[in-house]
C-alpha cells in the first residue's frame, strides 16, 4: 500500500477553510476566505511547484476537484498548472459521472461517506478535517 499525504492549509487559531479565494467555501456563513493568499511570496510559490512536480497522485473530492479545475487549467506561467494538468487526480464523489473534463483524472464513483467498523473502532474524534473531506466528496 502507497502513503497517503495530506495538505492541510490551517491558521494558528484553527481555520481549515477557503485560503484560496474570498468566494471559495461560504458555507456556515464563513466570511474569511482567501486569507492565505496575502501571505504567500515567490519562494513558497517555487517551492510549492518544485514539491508538485515531483509529488504522486492526488486523491480529491468533487469540491476541491471542481475548484482547482475552475481556475488552474486556465493559468499560464507559473510552476503549478503544468503540474497539476500532468498529475495523475482521483476523485471522489457520489454526484459525478465520466468522463471528468480535467486530463488524467478519474472518478471514484459512489464511494461511501460511512466509517468502516474497524476505523470507528480506532478513530473516537471526528475532526473538522474530516468533516470537511466528507462534504467536498458529495
Amino acid at each position: 500500500m502507497g502513503k497517503l499525504v495530506a495538505i492541510n492549509h490551517l491558521t494558528l487559531d484553527g481555520v481549515m477553510q477557503a485560503p484560496g479565494r474570498p468566494d471559495e467555501d461560504e458555507r456556515g456563513g464563513f466570511a474569511h476566505g482567501g486569507w492565505a493568499i496575502p501571505d504567500n511570496d515567490e519562494v513558497m510559490f517555487e517551492a510549492m511547484g518544485k514539491a508538485m512536480a515531483t509529488g504522486g497522485p492526488l486523491l480529491l473530492g468533487r469540491r476541491t476537484y471542481e475548484a482547482l479545475y475552475d481556475f488552474w487549467p486556465k493559468q499560464t506561467a507559473n510552476p503549478y498548472t503544468d503540474a497539476l494538468n500532468r498529475t495523475r487526480k482521483h476523485v471522489v464523489s457520489t454526484t459525478l459521472r465520466e468522463p471528468l473534463p480535467w486530463q488524467n483524472s478519474t472518478l471514484i464513483a459512489g464511494a461511501s461517506r460511512a466509517p468502516s467498523p474497524a476505523s470507528r473502532t480506532s478513530r473516537r474524534r471526528t475532526s473538522a478535517c474530516s468533516e470537511a473531506a466528507s462534504s467536498y466528496a458529495r
